[in-house]
C-alpha cells in the first residue's frame, strides 16, 4: 500500500501510538479517548489523510492518536480530532480546515491528518473516509463508505459492507462481504459466508477460498477470477475481461456476458453460460 507517510500502530496499553515520516511543514499531536464498557459500535468520520483502525481483545478504551498536518501554522492549529460518547456508540472524528466554511484554502494550501485508532476487537465499525490509505483489522463487523486510496480489510469477524470509489481494495478472512467498487482492483480471500459484489466497474477481481457462495451481479470491465468456493458461483452480467471459475462446488453460471472469454474445471454442479461462449 503507497502511503503518503509510514502509519504503523504500536501497543501502549489499550492505545495507540504512531512512527511518523516526513511531509508536514507543521505539524502537531493530537488525541483523543473515551471509556467502551458497554460500547456496541464505533462511528468513524474521516478526511483527507491516512487512517489504521485496530480492533484489541483486552481494550478498555476507544483511542484515536494522530498528527496534524499543514501548510501553516494557522490550518494545523484548526486540525483536530475529536472522539465523543453517546450512549452505546462512540463517534471519532477528523476535524478539517477544508470542511469548514470559515476557511478558504489557497492553492498551496493544505491540512490532514493520520490517524490512529484502537477499540474492542468486539465491536462493530461504521467508517466514512474521504482520502487516503485505510487499514482495518481485527474488528466485529464493518460498514463503509471510502472514496479514494487503497483499502486493506483483514479479520473481520461478521459482514464487511464496503462501498469504495477508487484505489485498491484487498479483503482477508471476513464472515461475510458485500461491496460495490468503482475503480481499482479486489482481492477477496477467506471468508466464511457469502460474498456479494453488486457493481465493480472497472479493474480486476480475484475472489478465492469461500466457505458459502459468490456472486456478482454487475462487472463492466477487468478480468475476473473465483476459485475454490464451497457454494456456487453467479455472475448476473459482465461487460467484459475474460472470467475463470475453478474449483467450485455447486453451480457455475454466466447469465449475460458481452466480450472476454469464460474458462472454467472442476465444477461440482451445473454450468450455464451463454451459447456463443461454449466451445465446440
Amino acid at each position: 500500500m503507497r502511503s503518503r507517510i509510514w502509519l504503523t500502530l504500536l501497543a501502549v496499553g489499550p492505545t495507540t501510538a504512531l512512527a511518523w515520516g516526513d511531509g508536514c511543514e507543521f505539524r502537531a499531536d493530537r488525541a483523543g479517548g473515551v471509556d467502551a464498557a458497554g460500547v456496541e459500535k464505533v462511528v468513524i468520520r474521516a478526511g483527507a489523510g491516512d487512517m489504521k483502525v485496530v480492533g484489541r481483545s483486552n481494550a478498555v478504551r476507544v483511542e484515536a492518536r494522530g498528527t496534524a498536518c499543514g501548510s501553516t501554522q494557522e490550518l494545523v492549529d484548526a486540525t483536530n480530532i475529536s472522539v465523543r460518547r453517546e450512549g452505546n456508540v462512540v463517534y471519532v472524528e477528523t476535524e478539517l480546515p477544508q470542511n469548514d466554511g470559515k476557511w478558504n484554502l489557497g492553492k498551496n494550501q493544505s491540512a490532514y491528518i493520520d490517524i490512529g485508532i484502537a477499540l474492542p476487537s468486539s465491536v462493530a465499525v461504521e467508517a466514512v473516509d474521504s482520502s487516503g490509505d485505510t487499514v482495518i483489522e481485527d474488528v466485529g463487523a464493518l460498514s463503509m463508505q471510502d472514496s479514494s486510496g487503497d483499502l486493506e480489510i483483514t479479520r473481520v469477524a461478521r459482514l464487511v459492507d464496503v462501498g469504495d470509489s477508487s484505489g485498491d481494495l484487498k479483503i482477508e478472512r471476513a464472515g461475510s462481504v458485500r461491496l460495490r467498487d468503482s475503480s481499482g482492483d479486489i482481492e477477496v480471500t477467506d471468508t466464511d459466508g457469502d460474498v456479494v459484489v453488486s457493481i465493480d466497474s472497472s479493474g480486476d477481481m480475484r475472489i478465492a477460498r469461500v466457505g458459502g457462495s459468490v456472486r456478482v451481479e454487475q462487472d463492466s470491465s477487468g478480468s475476473m477470477r473465483v476459485e475454490d468456493v464451497k457454494g456456487g458461483v453467479k455472475v448476473d452480467s459482465d461487460s467484459s475481461g475474460d472470467i475463470y471459475a475453478g474449483r467450485v462446488g455447486g453451480d457455475f453460471t454466466v447469465a449475460a456476458d458481452s466480450s472476454g472469454s469464460i474458462d472454467h474445471e472442476e465444477i461440482g454442479g451445473k454450468v450455464s453460460i451463454p451459447s456463443n461462449k461454449i466451445e465446440d
